[in-house]
């Protein structure tokens, strides 16, 4: 709990950092940030307190931690002005869904059935590798969200063979949830042959 009684002195010194660099000329227009576990919550956190003078770009966030925050309600879709969060874990992620896109990864992004061959990393873990994995590899989102995966918060319209993962130019029309399952083993994720199985299984 160390990191977490110093999160508001942390945020403000990395806030100060990132002033500097943009009053040396950087471009809030071209930034981006990315957070892992506590990181996520202080991704969030340094670009609701930049603004209104400074706006970042891009925010992505892998299983932003819950434990010590919540259930303490967070818009973090104010953090930035394209704002994405992956959530891979029920035990140490985060329950408060509210960027623009929260891709639940796995089981309804609680868990991953990759724990199995993976259990150093956890399903918290596993979500860096995901996201990591995505640059190179293609994570396939379902079009519906599956049954057993209960939403209280919309979901996203998702355009066929729609894959997941780092965003430079941010599409506005996919917002909401997404549903992204993935695989036993590495990379982790589904063939558009094993997503139609999958699909067919859940309609």
């Amino acid at each position: 709990m160390r990191l977490y009684a110093n999160f508001q002195y942390i945020t403000e010194a990395l806030v100060s950092i990132i002033i500097s660099l943009f009053q040396y000329g950087f471009d809030p227009s071209r930034a981006y940030l990315f957070g892992f576990s506590f990181g996520g919550q202080l991704a969030s956190a340094v670009g609701r307190s930049l603004q209104p003078h400074f706006i970042i770009q891009n925010i992505d966030t892998c299983d932003m931690a819950g434990p010590g925050f919540d259930p303490i309600t967070v818009d973090h879709s104010k953090a930035g002005k394209y704002v994405q969060c992956f959530h891979s874990s029920r035990d140490k992620g985060t329950l408060i869904y509210s960027c623009h896109r929260n891709i639940m990864l796995g089981s309804c992004g609680l868990s991953q059935p990759s724990i199995a061959s993976q259990v150093h990393l956890g399903s918290h873990g596993l979500c860096v590798d995901i996201y990591i994995n995505t640059f190179d590899y293609p994570f396939y989102a379902l079009k519906t969200p599956p049954t057993d995966c209960i939403s209280f918060t919309q979901s996203a319209k998702i355009p066929n063979d729609y894959t997941v993962g780092y965003e430079e130019n941010f599409n506005k029309q996919i917002t909401g949830k997404i549903f992204v399952p993935t695989s036993l083993h590495y990379p982790y994720n589904l063939s558009k042959k094993e997503l139609q199985l999958l699909s067919r299984q859940n309609g």
